[in-house]
């Protein structure tokens, strides 16, 4: 079962990578003065500082948006028979699937996934794709939270389908 955040959540994360990614580009351009396709030639020990600061700010920015930009259309939920995959921003969390005890909505409107530990203490991971912030808009929560309760209510009913009796 795959369970994927909204397409406006999606969007805004995809968007916030292009926005990484621009950053970075232009960081590097700028740097480098690159107009019309070549860079000016400049003296070796001024090159030299600027390629250092292309790979220490330029570089890091770069990659983040090309991953969160590629991980954007896989943010929500993946279960199989063995253990849920919890696909976040920059990462993915792997649980197994007969550990699982519940996923509980927060005060604040975040969603988080409960399961018990190797030695059997309780352990949790944020699911930010069915998350939102209080300061969500009212215009934008109309939207998004019907969406993220039923993706949540599936979830648990999963959960409650495997769980050993």
């Amino acid at each position: 079962m795959k369970l994927r955040a909204h397409p406006i959540v999606r969007l805004g994360v995809a968007l916030s990578g292009l926005i990484y990614l621009a950053l970075g580009l232009h960081w590097a351009t700028t740097v480098l003065k690159v107009e019309n396709g070549h860079i000016w030639p400049e003296p070796p020990d001024m090159a030299a500082a600027a390629v250092i600061s292309v790979v220490i700010v330029s570089a890091p920015l770069v990659a983040v948006g090309v991953l969160t930009l590629a991980r954007a259309a896989f943010l929500g939920v993946t279960c199989n028979d063995t253990e849920v995959k919890v696909h976040k921003m920059l990462w993915t969390r792997r649980v197994p699937a007969q550990r699982l005890v519940e996923v509980r909505r927060t005060w604040t409107g975040k969603t988080d996934l409960w399961w018990k530990g190797d030695k059997g203490w309780p352990r949790w991971t944020r699911i930010p794709a069915f998350s939102l912030s209080l300061l969500t808009r009212p215009y934008a929560r109309q939207w998004v939270e019907p969406y993220n309760e039923q993706c949540v209510g599936t979830l648990r009913r999963w959960i409650e389908e495997r769980r050993p009796a």
